[in-house]
């Protein structure tokens, strides 16, 4: 028997990672996770059909998919998953050691050598129908983990829709907030130093500094608002805190700096582009934006700048 008629094996090792009938699998309220893994076979090196992996769904686990999953169902994919692993991983076994077998024969050893590829063949058709059997014992499992996977992609995919139509409803909420003419603005001043004072017409105000007089200020929007306070152009704003406060509820969960610079590009305090993060850094700020409503006396200061934010001057 000539070496050349034995065909060549795809590789194979270990259905790895593999399901272990060591590890308990449990189902974590109401789901586990299923991993998809393929594997060639050796004579064609076509792939195989798959089998899942079925894992606890733990914070350790977090390859796969989660699907929901009984006890009992959890533990028959399991016991599935290792029948099917166990059958492949011992007829390939059977059929590599075969090759090797016929392989090692010497050419002119033909009795030796008739027999070794007698076995080969016998064990190459055990093979085929091992492979086969183990498959088709596999597939009802399989199709019904394939249609858990396929209602938890649905069910995420309904859930992202969601999601995105909570966001955009809150940005049109963010959006009619900042057209809402509710702010106004003072002048104060103290030894020849001005400050401007702003603050909500619908909003019960902190203790303002005594000289404001917001009752003459109109009431307008926030770009109104941000342009009044550019045209202005005074070293110092004090925000009314409790305008910062009730403006961060009505953003439910944005805060009032965020919010700003998202729409204008530029801190609220400054009026200036904030800098980037430092490169390299870990830094990743307040997500909000930070809470605009700091200070004491009610008030959040901006450029202070000697100004007290706090009961007056």
């Amino acid at each position: 028997m000539s070496r050349r008629e034995l065909p060549y094996l795809t590789h194979h090792g270990r259905l790895y990672p593999t399901q272990d009938a060591r590890d308990r699998v449990e189902p974590l309220h109401g789901r586990v996770r299923v991993h998809e893994h393929s594997f060639r076979r050796l004579l064609d090196g076509e792939r195989a059909p798959s089998v899942f992996l079925v894992r606890s769904a733990g914070p350790l686990s977090a390859t796969g998919v989660l699907v929901a999953s009984t006890a009992e169902e959890c533990h028959r994919w399991v016991r599935a998953a290792l029948d099917y692993v166990t059958a492949v991983d011992g007829i390939t076994t059977e059929l590599s050691a075969a090759h090797r077998r016929a392989a090692a024969v010497p050419w002119w050893r033909r009795l030796a050598a008739r027999r070794a590829f007698d076995d080969w063949e016998t064990t190459r058709q055990r093979y085929e129908d091992a492979m086969r059997a183990a498959a088709e014992a596999y597939e009802p499992v399989g199709r019904e983990i394939r249609r858990a996977i396929r209602v938890a992609e649905e069910e995420s995919a309904a859930r992202a829709r969601e999601r995105a139509r909570r966001a955009e409803e809150a940005g049109r909420r963010r959006a009619r907030l900042a057209e809402r003419a509710v702010w106004g603005w003072s002048v104060v001043t103290d030894e020849d130093r001005s400050a401007v004072y702003v603050f909500r017409h619908d909003v019960p105000r902190g203790e303002a500094p005594a000289p404001a007089t917001p009752q003459a200020s109109p009431s307008v929007d926030l770009a109104s608002l941000r342009r009044a306070l550019k045209e202005l152009d005074l070293p110092d704003v004090l925000w009314d805190g409790p305008a910062l406060a009730e403006t961060e509820r009505e953003l439910e969960g944005v805060g009032f700096g965020r919010w700003w610079r998202d729409r204008f590009s530029e801190d609220y305090r400054t009026f200036t582009a904030p800098p980037p993060p430092p490169r390299g850094s870990s830094y990743r700020g307040n997500p909000s934006g930070g809470t605009a409503t700091g200070g004491t006396g009610g008030f959040s200061g901006g450029h202070s700048g000697g100004f007290s934010c706090g009961g007056g001057f």
